[in-house]
């Protein structure tokens, strides 16, 4: 089975095959988070890699090269990313948390695999993803590589979060912007693989479909602590309650969005992540001062860089709530 792109990418990909051997020696594969940017960058190393007959969006998934890209062993590609989303990671007992980061000695293992010439004599593929999870020092050292490129080579970086990339990286890479689907092709998609409510997922996914169907394992918690919110509750232990068992940086994420959509009815008068809870929403700003809504957006922007490792998660939750309490006070 060759990698398959997403029905919304196909222009994209179209656009980036049509170009052949005119294809720079980097592209940096932007977009929103959770619409398939990984996909994507894999189906066109695989599409690259392919030596038998290749469809326009597809590589053929016969031959041995697109066999041994299945398989995770082809000699001319390699996938460099985070110890936390790589697949052997699974089941996998470690004395210490899976680094988030991409780490320099991996990057220098990527320079050791481009060192040596191909095996197929053709093209070479390396994919970093996500390419801001690299640190300064990660950068610096695959930027050795960009300016000096090995031939027949293409990186693909894929972020969701460019701005977050050094500059001298980015500016070394094409950028390709990948949209996300339209509502209407979303919710379809999403309908077809066997999710009910698929609006109401991408209204509080914006509009993505992957990360809709990554939250949908959490929503019975989220929807618990939304309850809460729309009644109007601000204890901070009631809603600390609300959503035990779920990660602090799921939490903030939740808050944000909720805060997210007092602000806008505010201000503007639609919600854009709860639509659902519009009434709610309308009665619970009318007591909320602008500006404290704006510092509570800032201080779970801050919050939000470090809830990844909590001394204490209760501790930590419970003091977001009084915040968030605080807005009423």
């Amino acid at each position: 089975m060759s990698e398959q792109i997403f029905p919304w990418q196909i222009a994209a990909f179209n656009g980036l095959a049509a170009r052949g051997e005119q294809l720079p020696h980097a592209l940096l594969i932007q977009g929103r988070a959770g619409i398939g940017k990984t996909v994507f960058a894999r189906a066109f190393a695989a599409w690259l890699l392919c030596e038998g007959a290749r469809s326009e969006t597809a590589a053929c998934g016969e031959c041995e090269p697109c066999r041994w890209f299945e398989q995770g062993n082809h000699p001319d590609f390699r996938q460099i990313e985070p110890e936390f989303l790589s697949p052997e990671m699974e089941g996998v007992e470690r004395s210490k948390e899976p680094s988030r980061q991409i780490k320099i000695e991996q990057v220098r293992e990527l320079q050791r695999f481009l060192a040596v010439g191909t095996h197929r004599a053709g093209r070479r593929v390396a994919i970093v993803r996500p390419a801001e999870a690299m640190n300064v020092a990660t950068a610096n050292a695959l930027l050795k590589s960009l300016e000096e490129p090995p031939p027949d080579t293409l990186f693909l970086l894929v972020a969701s979060q460019p701005a977050r990339l050094l500059p001298t990286v980015r500016s070394r890479c094409q950028a390709v912007h990948l949209p996300a689907p339209d509502a209407e092709t979303a919710a379809q998609w999403l309908a077809a693989q066997g999710f009910d409510e698929a609006r109401a997922m991408l209204a509080h996914c914006a509009n993505a479909p992957l990360a809709a169907i990554e939250a949908a394992d959490q929503r019975p918690l989220r929807d618990r602590l939304l309850t809460q919110l729309a009644r109007g509750e601000s204890d901070p232990l009631v809603l600390a309650d609300a959503c035990a068992g779920a990660e602090p940086v799921q939490v903030i994420d939740w808050l944000q969005k909720w805060i997210y959509d007092l602000s806008a009815v505010q201000f503007a008068g639609e919600p854009r992540y709860h639509p659902q809870a519009r009434a709610a929403l309308q009665k619970l700003v009318a007591s909320l001062a602008p500006r404290r809504l704006l510092a509570y957006q800032r201080e779970l922007a801050h919050r939000r860089a470090v809830a990844q490792h909590p001394l204490n998660p209760r501790l930590f939750l419970e003091e977001l709530f009084m915040r968030y309490r605080a807005l009423r006070d």
